[in-house]
């Protein structure tokens, strides 16, 4: 987790540097959303830009744009300020989401052909960085990011919670066997339902968080 760094932006930009009461979520594109509106974009970064023409209108306050300019309204606080650099390597960061329950905004970053995802905690002023797109439980304590591919992925599933600096990292899971893609999501506030590919065979599997086969970093 990392702190980027603040940077004043004109009142005209923001509108004002007070913050309203806090808006309601903008849930992420579902999956149908998502192919829709990346179908004939040129490259990850295009995609997000698609996506986030399409969030930004319900932003509010929390986010605004301002041509290569996207700010992170703090409560209290100056912005937090994204600048897209211009060329294929970016990074190129597009506003994907809000979750109102953990005050938690979640930015698509694209660099060349690699995209991730930003998690900037409006609570905490803290910013961290994830490999995929956070799915938060039912009472925003936790979110879960799930990144299996063949090449140049975690191949774990990590459970991350909210702690007083900002989002931490709590347990892990790792198959025995390598998993080629996965989709997870919450069947309770505490249990996981995952659908997977381990050796070109679909299947499925619950994970509770007090299951033994996590790697448990933080008590």
């Amino acid at each position: 987790m990392h702190r980027i760094n603040r940077l004043l932006i004109s009142l005209a930009f923001l509108g004002a540097t007070v913050v309203a009461a806090q808006p309601a979520s903008i849930a992420a594109p579902t999956a149908a959303q998502f192919a829709k509106l990346c179908a004939n974009t040129a490259d990850p970064a295009d995609c997000g830009k698609k996506i986030e023409a399409e969030q930004i209108k319900r932003a509010g306050a929390v986010v605004k744009r301002d041509g290569d300019l996207l700010a992170v309204t703090m409560p209290g606080e100056p912005p937090f300020l994204f600048e897209d650099k211009v060329g294929e390597a970016g990074p190129n960061v597009s506003f994907f989401a809000y979750y109102a329950l953990s005050d938690a905004v979640v930015l698509y970053r694209a660099r060349a052909d690699k995209l991730d995802f930003v998690l900037v905690h409006r609570a905490t002023t803290s910013t961290t960085d994830l490999p995929n797109e956070p799915l938060f439980n039912s009472d925003g304590r936790f979110f879960v990011t799930a990144d299996f591919c063949k090449d140049d992925c975690e191949n774990r599933l990590s459970v991350w919670r909210f702690e007083r600096r900002g989002p931490t990292r709590e347990r892990v899971f790792t198959p025995r066997m390598p998993w080629t893609d996965a989709g997870v999501s919450w069947g309770s506030p505490r249990r996981l339902v995952i659908d997977y590919t381990e050796d070109g065979k679909n299947a499925s599997m619950n994970l509770d968080m007090n299951d033994p086969r996590w790697t448990v970093l933080l008590p």
